[in-house]
């Protein structure tokens, strides 16, 4: 495996552009980062991410008040990350009972809390979202069957458990390799699942050259509590046939098909992925769009892509 570079080694101008891409990147989201959160982000020490600071401020007009780092112009969004940030502490609890659930599930080896909630930060729907790592060879019996839980829970606690991404624990590297996919990686929070959580990590080197802070995030993964043992999950896992699995992968397509039916092939294919080692439905196409808006924003800034 090739070690992902740190920022560390990197000279003073990528620094800058590193640190101005990834306060960019949030601004996407009116998410202003703190000095503390940056750090961990590009991986450099204090005299190295204040000399970095300084220069992204001079060279891409980012700006810089004592503990925030945002683009210029964009205060009044502090107030809006604090709203959000304390809805996503009232949520808490509520993250950690659904991670705990699904951490109990046959098949389950990894439990990784994404979206918003990852970044300390929530919206009014109260969407909690997760990424799971499974055993090869199970990705749709698991796909389907919390489908077919969740369709008969009350929607507060549906929301609470949005299992967006499913992936074989044979097939972690991630073959969109852009800037959306990389910050998720790096923000996602290990719940459960050291081993399968830092796999994941390890498998997607390539997100550093995006989030140079990933060993950071590799070192927390390590921290993730282990599957609590269950003779009920062991005795299920075994009993379960191996042919279940077609018969769900067929059951979700079909469902997706008549579900969202009214969106193009090629769209539906990308947003509600089929494959065998991975199962993953976003109906809205935040990845293009934020793509789209980093790209004029980093033009704007004289930012540079990795």
């Amino acid at each position: 495996m090739v070690s992902p570079p740190e920022c560390s080694a990197l000279d003073r101008a990528t620094r800058a552009r590193h640190v101005a891409r990834l306060v960019l990147y949030f601004d996407i989201f009116r998410h202003p980062l703190r000095v503390d959160e940056l750090s961990r982000l590009v991986s450099l020490t204090e005299s190295e991410l204040d000399t970095a600071i300084v220069d992204a401020v001079r060279d891409h007009g980012i700006h810089h008040d004592g503990r925030w780092v945002s683009r210029a112009g964009r205060l009044a969004d502090r107030e809006r990350r604090a709203e959000r940030a304390a809805r996503a502490e009232r949520l808490w609890p509520a993250a950690r009972r659904s991670a705990a659930w699904l951490a109990r599930l046959p098949y389950v080896e990894g439990v990784l809390l994404t979206g918003s909630m990852s970044k300390g930060s929530a919206g009014d729907d109260g969407d909690i979202d997760f990424l799971l790592v499974v055993a090869p060879g199970r990705v749709w019996t698991v796909k389907a069957a919390l489908h077919a839980a969740r369709r008969g829970m009350p929607t507060r606690l549906r929301e609470t458990m949005c299992t967006n991404y499913v992936l074989a624990d044979d097939h972690l590297a991630i073959p969109e390799t852009t800037m959306f996919t990389a910050v998720e990686l790096a923000t996602a929070v290990p719940m459960s699942g050291p081993a399968a959580c830092g796999a994941l990590l390890d498998q997607n080197p390539w997100a550093a050259e995006f989030v140079p802070g990933l060993p950071w995030s590799r070192s927390r993964a390590a921290l993730a509590a282990r599957k609590p043992p269950s003779t009920l999950t062991a005795a299920i896992e075994r009993a379960v046939p191996r042919g279940v699995e077609s018969a769900a992968r067929g059951a979700m397509q079909r469902f997706w098909g008549w579900r969202y039916g009214w969106l193009p092939a090629q769209d539906r294919k990308k947003r509600f992925k089929q494959d065998d080692g991975a199962a993953t439905n976003h109906l809205h196409d935040h990845s293009t769009w934020v793509a789209r808006e980093l790209d004029a924003r980093c033009a704007a800034h004289g930012v540079t892509r990795p």
